[in-house]
């Protein structure tokens, strides 16, 4: 019950602030600006050399996991039950150690990600803030899939945030 009062308070608070003109809203597309920063460009290139790299030698295990079996399917008439037994266990083994290893990847990968962004998102924030308190915005939200549906007189910082964030880090590297 107490949640539902709070919750019309603000909204009421938002709309008395919305009729009096004192409700600015903005929004910034964090993923372009993550993608338009240059931290987030290196970010986005050290990670795509790591996921080449990975991939590349998930590929050759495979392949030589595959040469394997068709080796095996060559030679499986010739062995006796227990030999062309043993060897499928084997090579099941061999898969699934190799589906381990791909799920693995895929798990160390996506930490990578989060470790080279999570510096760069915190910073955007603050940038957003700052350019927030600078516009005199009561709220900016994130514009992504789902979070807004509608914004018909929001101010985008998006670009904004973008320069801000790239002057502020070359001004960090002089």
């Amino acid at each position: 019950m107490k949640i539902t009062l709070i919750i019309i308070a603000l909204g009421f608070s938002f709309v008395t602030q919305a009729s009096e003109g004192g409700f600015k809203l903005g929004f910034v597309d964090l993923q372009k600006t993550l993608q338009g920063v240059e931290a987030g460009k290196t970010a986005k290139s050290t990670l795509e050399k790591e996921v080449t790299a990975k991939r590349t030698g998930l590929e050759k295990q495979q392949q030589l996991l595959q040469k394997e079996a068709e080796e095996f399917e060559k030679k499986a008439g010739l062995m006796n039950e227990s030999a062309k037994t043993q060897k499928q266990q084997e090579l099941q083994k061999k898969f699934a150690e190799l589906q381990k290893t791909a799920a693995e990847s895929q798990m160390e990968l996506q930490k990578r990600e989060r470790e080279l962004t999570k510096p760069i998102i915190d910073e955007i924030r603050s940038v957003v803030e700052g350019l927030g308190r600078e516009k005199g915005l009561t709220l900016v939200l994130e514009k992504n899939e789902g979070a807004v549906l509608y914004a018909q007189s929001g101010e985008d910082l998006t670009d904004a945030v973008i320069e801000r964030f790239n002057s502020k880090s070359k001004s960090k590297k002089k």
